[in-house]
């Protein structure tokens, strides 16, 4: 059997595992709880009131109900969640449907269902809604996967060669002499060598480095070259970053997507709000009217239904086919001239089994933070490419999986990484715009082969005065020792007080050194790989006045909340302090690099050497603080006042 073929029947066997195991969570977190436990763990609203219901864009239905609840109440629902509104009447459910969530807003929630009609149980029933499952993407993953294991003598065939196979990527022999003049030599080289690409390229973009800005512009320089491409990302947060930024450039770009997951920003260009501007959208909307009138003029004879009655009703329901038929011409005929129009087609990768991208094709298709992406849900825009462009960087988050089994057996790497083992298709990105040099300097060293240089006035931009910008705080020997909560989620109630004294501290130095600091726009951000020490340093947080009063500036989040963010000041609290060495999922060094690269001015990391330092990487990171003088004992901190 061929290589690629091992490799994507594995996957395919992963995939399978992954999807059993988010089912077996969905099942016990809500098919198998009460709904009065769904309620309280947050995986269900109900009771719920109805505030109104009208049609949306596309003819959606969509609802806004509210719940009395304490706005604290546990709510794992969320813009874009899929979601099951339910009708209850005297205990027993009249009704459900499907739908997604389209916004939440303390305890009101709209919800844009998967349906055009209404609800015969919206009016006069208890409405809830559930936390659903959403099989969809596994299925197109799947459907994927097959497909590209069945293809033959085709270019997704030679693609799935060149990629995973033996194949050896080729670019054309050219030398292209354009030179973007925003962007500096190493994105230059990755925009070249993407244009070059007769089959993949990848943009490889350590944090800070522009790699936005650089897949932005080598999308806006193909697009001379071709009629339309196809952008794609895993997340709909990237995808609308992207469709956003090539938009500034003046690009035609053609969001597709449910509108509940695309952010309000960027509803211009969803395909619903294009149709809207579309010169023939007028007569299309009043064909619906006339087949809705006819329909409902239908329904009246059913009463009286005599022969007579038969006949009009038989001819008036042939009228509403024959205008829905009429309706439908003309909306197919808006629906090719948007799609043919647009130079960008942009949606998330399962997005791209979009039906309205069923049979097109495209030149180039990029994929941005393709490292974090699964790699089947990267053959969904593939089976259309006759070449890709990947951008991202196998060094900071993988791709999410919920199996350990999975996990363990490769599901978590991505097809960026694979790639990545081909020779001469990756482009690094060198020059990063974020960080001092000193907060720089780790990372580069430890993940980027220390290539990464700061650019011209960012490595030595810190806080000022004698602020440093990077510290290590070492608790150890302090006996600040760790706990576990009920959901088994670490935390470090000492640490975590320790970290805000030294906060607190901090904005003190900086008032007195400059007392306008916090007039203009400046952002601190606290980080720990456990959720249990995020909910005790925001209690810890509200139970000081002080800093209470500078809360605008602080942002407490996991470090997947940090992913693709930054911030003047960053606070990282490893939390881990044990006398058996254990960090757990501290382990992931990759998340770690995302944590260590947040910071532009100022980097504080507080941790227990004793515990952290039987860890080669982070024994490295300690050395690296003692080489630039970054070293302080929590002994020294815990004796200021």
């Amino acid at each position: 059997m061929p290589q690629s073929i091992e490799i994507l029947e594995k996957q395919l066997e992963l995939l399978e595992i992954e999807r059993q195991e988010d089912l077996r969570l969905y099942r016990e977190q809500v098919l198998k709880r009460s709904l009065k436990e769904r309620v309280e763990k947050g995986k269900a609203w109900y009771p719920t009131q109805l505030i109104g219901s009208y049609l949306g864009t596309g003819d959606r239905v969509v609802v806004e109900i509210a719940r009395d609840a304490d706005e604290k109440a546990p709510n794992s629902l969320q813009a874009g969640s899929m979601v099951a509104l339910f009708g209850m009447r005297e205990g027993k459910e009249a009704g459900h449907v499907g739908g997604v969530v389209h916004s939440i807003r303390k305890n009101r929630m709209k919800i844009v269902l998967g349906t055009q009609d209404f609800p015969h149980w919206l009016q006069g029933y208890k409405l809830g809604v559930n936390l659903d499952f959403d099989d969809k993407s596994y299925r197109d993953m799947l459907s994927a996967l097959k497909a590209t294991m069945a293809a033959k003598n085709d270019r997704l065939s030679e693609l799935r060669e060149l990629l995973i196979g033996p194949g050896k990527p080729s670019f054309s022999d050219w030398e292209f002499p354009y030179k973007n003049i925003i962007l500096n030599d190493s994105q230059n080289h990755a925009l070249r060598r993407s244009l070059e690409a007769n089959d993949v390229a990848l943009i490889h973009g350590p944090p800070g480095t522009g790699k936005t800005t650089t897949l932005v512009q080598t999308i806006m320089e193909v697009l001379k070259r071709e009629h339309q491409v196809l952008i794609c990302a895993p997340s709909n947060t990237a995808v609308d970053l992207l469709t956003l930024r090539c938009a500034q450039e003046g690009a035609r770009v053609l969001r597709l997507g449910n509108p509940a997951r695309v952010d309000e920003d960027i509803h211009y260009h969803t395909l619903d709000e294009t149709i809207a501007r579309h010169e023939d959208y007028p007569a299309l909307k009043k064909l619906r009217k006339e087949v809705e009138a006819l329909y409902k003029q239908a329904g009246k004879f059913k009463r009286k239904f005599g022969r007579e009655e038969h006949r009009q009703r038989r001819e008036t329901l042939n009228d509403a086919r024959d205008f829905k038929r009429y309706a439908k011409t003309l909306e197919d005929y808006i629906l090719h001239q948007v799609l043919d129009t647009a130079q960008i087609i942009a949606c998330t990768l399962t997005g791209a089994a979009h039906k309205y991208l069923y049979k097109k094709k495209f030149h180039t298709v990029f994929i941005d933070e393709a490292a974090q992406a699964l790699a089947p849900s990267c053959w969904i825009p593939l089976a259309k490419a006759t070449r890709v462009i990947f951008a991202g960087d196998h060094q900071q988050l993988p791709p999410t999986v919920k199996s350990f089994e999975a996990e363990k057996g490769g599901l978590g790497k991505s097809l960026f990484e694979m790639v990545m083992e081909k020779e001469g298709v990756a482009t690094m990105l060198e020059t990063q715009y974020r960080m001092h040099q000193d907060i720089m300097g780790f990372s580069s060293q430890r993940f980027y082969s220390g290539k990464l240089k700061a650019a011209e006035g960012i490595g030595s931009r810190g806080l000022g005065g004698e602020i440093g910008a990077v510290e290590f705080v070492d608790t150890a020997g302090c006996g600040f020792s760790e706990k576990k909560n009920d959901a088994l989620s670490t935390y470090n109630k000492d640490e975590a007080a320790l970290l805000l004294k030294h906060l607190a501290l901090l904005i003190n130095q900086l008032e007195t050194q400059d007392p306008t600091t916090f007039e203009g726009p400046f952002s601190i951000g606290i980080i720990s790989p456990y959720k249990a020490q995020i909910t005790v340093s925001k209690d810890l947080l509200a139970e000081s006045p002080m800093l209470l009063s500078y809360e605008q500036f602080i942002t407490i989040n996991t470090v997947d909340g940090f992913q693709g963010q930054e911030r003047d000041v960053i606070y990282i609290s490893l939390v881990r302090s044990n006398d058996k060495g254990e960090i757990g999922f501290l382990k992931d060094m990759r998340r770690m690099n995302v944590a260590l690269t947040r910071a532009r001015k100022k980097l504080v990391v507080i941790g227990d050497s004793a515990t952290l330092g039987q860890n080669k990487f982070y024994q490295a990171f300690l050395d690296y603080a003692e080489k630039i003088g970054a070293y302080r004992s929590a002994w020294e901190l815990m004796e200021e006042e």
